[in-house]
């Protein structure tokens, strides 16, 4: 029976400025801020969604807070527990593990291990890593020997602070099925899982990037139900076997109710297929509007498809 959980990105207009740095090919951060009101404490999170929307789960994201001894992240997983949503997964996004340069890599390593020492402290069950940057070029189809030292060893210490190390297809080389099998095959199952997302495949990931990024040359982003989409559904049939934690991806929910821009009831058709019985996040990443009514859209159409606990 899957776990129906939601995480605190989906509700982010109503949480609070938001600083993530991204690093760039060239090793330069690209700083990504937002000014959204706070007219929700994110501490709160956790019991409104529990209150709203029923889940049993939550997860949140780690640029949500100032950083890992930000108080609030105490009082989240408090207010977890307290509601009976379960604290599911932190998604944390520093660094670039695909970085050639051994210090800064030393250095990520480092900060990366602090989150999930931090993370299991709060009891979460899994804390989710960037398999290098979403930035990143695509370096051939071998993953290369120094991102799977730094994932076995990052993976057999949270493994030994009780916590599961995933990492999820988020952009860059990650966002290739085929990649990202290559790297599970040559880490191993014992120290890594993977979180996998439903609409994070390089056709949809690409073209969102280089429009991050000002990138004038950056393609399009294919439209609802083009054939262009088509490299989704494959990538979820290459990847669904393995997935540990499924974030249930939604760009737009639109005012008449219609989600994309990925078919999400063709999407769980093929988890299903594949026996998926784990968690279920769901991640809006629309704007405008009212996020609790779209994310509860998706929500419900998640719920349809799976007899979820609540």
């Amino acid at each position: 029976m899957n776990i129906l959980s939601v995480s605190s990105y989906s509700l982010r207009e109503q949480l609070g400025p938001t600083d993530l740095a991204v690093v760039a090919p060239d090793g330069r951060e690209i700083r990504f801020t937002t000014d959204f009101p706070a007219l929700v404490d994110i501490a709160e999170f956790p019991h409104l969604a529990a209150d709203r929307f029923g889940v049993a789960g939550v997860e949140t994201v780690a640029f949500q807070f100032t950083g890992p001894d930000d108080p609030r992240l105490d009082r989240f997983a408090t207010e977890s527990a307290a509601a009976g949503a379960r604290l599911l997964n932190v998604a944390v996004d520093v660094g670039d593990l695909l970085t050639e340069d051994p210090v800064r890599r030393a250095a990520d390593v480092a900060a990366l291990t602090t989150w999930i020492d931090r993370c299991a402290e709060l009891g979460s069950a899994f804390v989710r890593v960037n398999p290098g940057s979403p930035l990143s070029p695509h370096h051939g189809t071998t993953p290369p020997e120094h991102l799977i030292e730094a994932l076995t060893g990052l993976g057999a210490h949270a493994r030994a602070r009780g916590v599961r190390l995933l990492v999820e297809n988020h952009g860059g080389p990650s966002s290739d099925a085929g990649w990202m099998n290559r790297l599970l095959d040559a880490v191993g199952r014992e120290n890594l899982g993977l979180l996998l997302d439903l609409g994070n495949f390089d056709v949809i990931m690409a073209p969102m990037m280089a429009a991050l990024t000002g990138d004038p040359d950056g393609p399009p982003v294919p439209l609802r139900g083009s054939p262009e989409l088509e490299p989704v559904y494959r990538g979820i049939e290459a990847l669904a076997g393995r997935a540990e934690l499924v974030h249930v991806k939604a760009h737009d929910v639109d005012d008449d109710g219609t989600v994309g821009l990925v078919d999400l009831p063709r999407a769980f058709g093929i988890l299903a297929r594949h026996g998926y019985t784990g968690p279920l996040t769901v991640e809006y990443e629309g704007t405008g509007g009212d996020p609790w009514a779209r994310t509860r859209r998706v929500l419900d159409l998640t719920a349809a498809a799976f007899t979820t606990t609540s």
